[in-house]
């Protein structure tokens, strides 16, 4: 699982980098978190070894769904930041405040949680 692994270092980073007001660096990373663990759950769910390289919605929501949590919710998330770590220039006028970002790297690390998560308690039964 090495995108697993990937997606702990990343979100890492990104603790790092919020730590240093990075904050674009810090969106950037909790991106790649979410996408490496995407990936891993991917790899996981259909037994590929190649995921996908673009993760859109029709990649993302059969995922993140299960049969008691949609996933909708997850997916928007994930989606979201996509769209916003991809922005070239976050508007100069509108600063990221640090508890937006706090909320967003504990929202990152949560998603990262459980679907770690999903992929043991699967990997049990």
């Amino acid at each position: 699982m090495d995108y697993h692994q990937h997606a702990k270092y990343h979100l890492k980073l990104a603790a790092i980098m919020r730590n240093h007001n990075q904050f674009k660096a810090c969106l950037i990373l909790c991106d790649w978190a979410l996408a490496s663990m995407i990936k891993a759950l991917y790899i996981y769910k259909y037994h590929s070894v190649h995921p996908p390289k673009e993760l859109t919605m029709n990649v993302i929501l059969p995922l993140v769904h299960t049969e008691t949590e949609p996933g909708l919710d997850m997916a928007l998330f994930i989606g979201t930041i996509q769209h916003i770590s991809s922005l070239s220039d976050y508007p100069c006028d509108q600063p990221i405040q640090l508890n937006n970002i706090e909320r967003l790297l504990q929202r990152t690390e949560e998603i990262l949680d459980e679907l770690a998560t999903r992929m043991k308690d699967d990997s049990s039964e």
